[in-house]
């Protein structure tokens, strides 16, 4: 086991430990051996959450996830998630496919408190993380209509491949896009056609356009293209979408060209937003044009670069010039202009997607809103050297002052926490200075920035008596603005209007003043920490941490 200090370091107590691991053995063994498909901060891509998970009810066969895992070797398997909040997700059974699975992890228990947990999916030696919602009692039915209504279903992207006589699995989804005008719960689908259909329980949290995927059940009766009429939960609104049925036989694979070929892929238009830190989703597709010289299944793919990638499977039921969209997946790790190279066999061709900087949504320097969250990295750490930090439900009082929770969490149990409040412009810490080393629990208010301040601004901090070895000490801090509206690159994400702030920590033992910490701390503002370094005086141990993703509520 190793130790690591995080982000409140500086703040609090607060050490937590990696995982130790062992070595497998991936020889064939019966048992399904590979990794779970997630991003740079450890986010399960692509992911699909099913079910309502409403406080204090039992979970049925509709609550459930679907993740996928690249597989180096086929057999059974058992995937499962750690218990968080009295439930629980797990899936088992044979994958017989080397590479990309959807696997069905269906969940167990019942919700005891609303809120958001977040859960460790492993298998093998990897893991990635899930944020499940769950409701409370109140929460009603939402009002939304569907993307396209009452023709074609906008943005549909059909998933999976549809054989006559063969039931479909996981791997059958299709997604369409709905306009939510009241949130609360939904129960949707489309009706059945020639032995297909879609469904899809859930939660709208969010008002707007927006993705949802509805996973197909049934088995196919006829080749051919079928087409599906989706409907939402009231039937006051439908959209089409067509699914091509290959014949029981099987069918081969198609010959077809990317239009642009060597160059720029023709009619190439990108979906969505990209934005640097954030995770795409499914509006986040390509469309491209193709010429298709004898039908059959096609598959597409583009290289990965700056943290994504694209890819598109289906089949093609006639000739002729047509259009493919593909999916992507990934999270940008930097704003820009990026070329992509979509691949077809032998052929390919290039489109390019722009991603912007993170923006902020309030006028903040830290996040007070509850669920926020971040996560931060160790530099020149390794993958477990990582946190992910939530904004707590509810305040606590200290000393008639409330601060907002800031708590560190693993496998979604709350390791340890530390408190911080706002007031016009000013950002405390209640700061413990038995965390600094010395002997006595004191609890201090602790202004942690100014932001009225211009560059140079200065402020002391009195931190009160202690002891330190038995000697009485006065602790204080001495803090400045070394930069104001500045631009930053962390972790590959752009930062604009960030506050660096420069702390120097002393003790004076009645006769001289003592130096004994340095740090630094950046704010970028609306999106809160991004940067800190801790240097202890005179120089023993040095860390930096980086922010790498930021989801503000």
């Amino acid at each position: 086991m190793k130790f690591v200090k995080y982000l409140f370091v500086v703040f609090a107590t607060m050490t937590f430990i990696s995982a130790c691991q062992k070595e497998l053995n991936f020889d064939v063994d019966g048992f399904a051996h590979g990794s779970l498909k997630s991003n740079a901060t450890g986010d399960c891509l692509p992911s699909t959450i099913n079910g309502i998970f409403r406080k204090d009810s039992v979970l049925d066969n509709t609550n459930f996830i679907d993740i996928q895992v690249d597989l180096t070797n086929t057999g059974t398997y058992e995937i499962k998630s750690d218990t968080v909040n009295g439930y629980f997700f797990k899936g088992n059974g044979t994958l017989g496919i080397v590479g990309i699975n959807t696997v069905r992890l269906y969940g167990s228990g019942k919700p005891t408190v609303s809120g958001t947990d977040v859960f460790t999916i492993r298998f093998d030696t990897s893991v990635c993380k899930i944020n499940v919602t769950v409701i409370g009692p109140g929460i009603g039915v939402a009002v939304f209509t569907l993307g396209g209504s009452p023709g074609a279903c906008s943005g549909a992207i059909v998933n999976g491949t549809y054989t006559q006589g063969t039931l479909l699995d996981v791997s059958n989804t299709a997604l369409i896009t709905v306009n939510v005008t009241a949130t609360g719960t939904y129960t949707f689908g489309a009706v059945s056609s020639n032995g297909v259909a879609f469904r899809s329980v859930g939660v709208f949290t969010a008002l707007g356009v927006q993705s949802i995927t509805m996973n197909g059940v049934g088995l196919p009766l006829n080749p051919g293209i079928t087409n599906v009429t989706a409907l939402n939960n009231t039937a006051t609104s439908t959209c089409t979408f067509s699914v091509t049925v290959l014949p029981s036989g099987g069918s081969t694979a198609a010959v077809f060209t990317l239009n642009g070929v060597p160059g720029t892929c023709s009619g190439a238009v990108s979906n969505g937003t990209y934005t640097a830190g954030t995770v795409l989703a499914a509006s986040n597709t390509v469309t491209l044009n193709v010429t298709v010289l004898t039908a059959g299944t096609y598959s597409v793919t583009s290289n990965a670069i700056n943290g994504i990638s694209f890819s598109a499977t289906g089949n093609f039921a006639t000739t002729g010039v047509q259009t493919i969209t593909l999916s992507g997946t990934g999270t940008p790790t930097a704003a820009g202009a990026f070329n992509y190279t979509a691949t077809a066999g032998i052929s390919n061709c290039t489109f390019s997607i722009t991603v912007v900087g993170i923006s902020p949504i309030n006028n903040e320097y830290m996040l007070f809103t509850t669920n926020s969250n971040f996560s931060q990295r160790l530099v020149g750490g390794t993958p477990a050297d990582t946190v992910y930090i939530r904004v707590g439900p509810n305040p606590i009082l200290i000393n008639s002052l409330n601060y907002s929770i800031y708590q560190g969490v693993e496998n979604g149990v709350v390791l340890d926490s530390a408190y911080f409040r706002k007031n016009n412009g000013k950002y405390y810490n209640n700061l413990n200075t038995a965390s600094l080393g010395f002997d006595n629990a004191s609890l201090v208010d602790y202004m942690l920035l100014d932001s009225s301040l211009a560059i140079g601004g200065t402020w002391i901090s009195d931190l009160g008596t202690n002891t330190l070895g038995g000697m009485a000490v006065t602790i204080k801090a001495n803090n400045n603005i070394i930069a104001k509206g500045a631009t930053a690159i962390i972790a590959g994400n752009t930062y604009t209007n960030v506050i660096k702030v420069h702390y120097l920590f002393s003790y004076n033992n009645g006769t001289v003043n003592i130096n004994f910490q340095e740090n630094e701390i950046w704010f970028a503002k609306g999106l809160g920490f991004i940067y800190f370094k801790v240097i202890d005086v005179p120089v023993t141990t040095t860390a930096e941490e980086e922010t790498t993703r930021i989801q503000v509520f």
